[in-house]
């Protein structure tokens, strides 16, 4: 099937087409309202990282706004498999999270941008022609943040236990705890107490931004539907 690439797309056509990744629907429905009223075409909704992946490469967006936290694939590997399938389709992240170790993960995984939720609409609007147009979109501050956090990272990360690596590998598929326990034979309370011990190690407080870290580091890989 031929398809127009995105770069002659852009040379050709004056409006912008954007597919959206986000699992929480008003959300999803108030921001497609905002992007057509300002000339911006909608070309699909995804409900999850894996569905984000596969349109993108059916419908050659120019621009993927993204979430962080999607069911089956995090924001951060959707991001990740789309920057190196897609190279010509820009990343805008929208997310209510602006933890460090989110932003750094992002930008290790090929983000183009980030904006939070709490943003104005004329933010979001600037952000995502800046990302169209082949720039960067995060502010200084937010960047600082991130490399800061991550200097003394490492060190925290070497001291995760291989069943506590494991557990991530298994989370960073988006696996319950049950369905993690089910995996590597233990019960999901069991589960429950590696999650406990990895965030207390990584300092942070959500199963995302931990398989974010592992991920940044090399110390986990997603690599399609296999866990290493």
């Amino acid at each position: 099937e031929f398809r127009v690439s995105v770069q002659a797309r852009r040379e050709s056509r004056a409006m912008m087409r954007v597919l959206l990744a986000e699992d929480h629907k008003i959300v999803r429905q108030g921001t497609r309202l905002y992007l057509e009223s300002m000339g911006i075409e909608v070309v699909g909704e995804a409900t999850n990282g894996r569905e984000a992946v596969e349109l993108a490469q059916n419908l050659q967006p120019d621009v993927v706004i993204m979430d962080i936290h999607l069911p089956e694939l995090t924001g951060i590997e959707a991001t990740r498999r789309i920057r190196h399938d897609e190279g010509d389709i820009r990343i805008l992240v929208l997310t209510a999270y602006d933890e460090p170790a989110y932003v750094h993960a992002l930008l290790d995984a090929g983000a183009d941008g980030f904006i939070l939720k709490t943003a104005e609409l004329s933010e979001l609007y600037k952000a995502l022609h800046e990302v169209a147009l082949g720039r960067k979109a995060f502010d200084a501050e937010t960047l600082a943040k991130a490399n800061q956090h991550i200097a003394g990272m490492s060190a925290q990360i070497e001291g995760l236990t291989e069943r506590e690596l494991e557990v991530l590998r298994h989370a960073g598929h988006g696996k319950t705890n049950k369905e993690i326990g089910i995996a590597l034979f233990i019960s999901d309370r069991t589960v429950q107490g590696h999650l406990k011990n990895i965030y207390e190690k990584l300092g942070v407080t959500t199963r995302t931004e931990a398989v974010a870290i592992a991920l940044q580091h090399g110390f986990i890989t997603l690599d399609g539907d296999k866990v290493s």
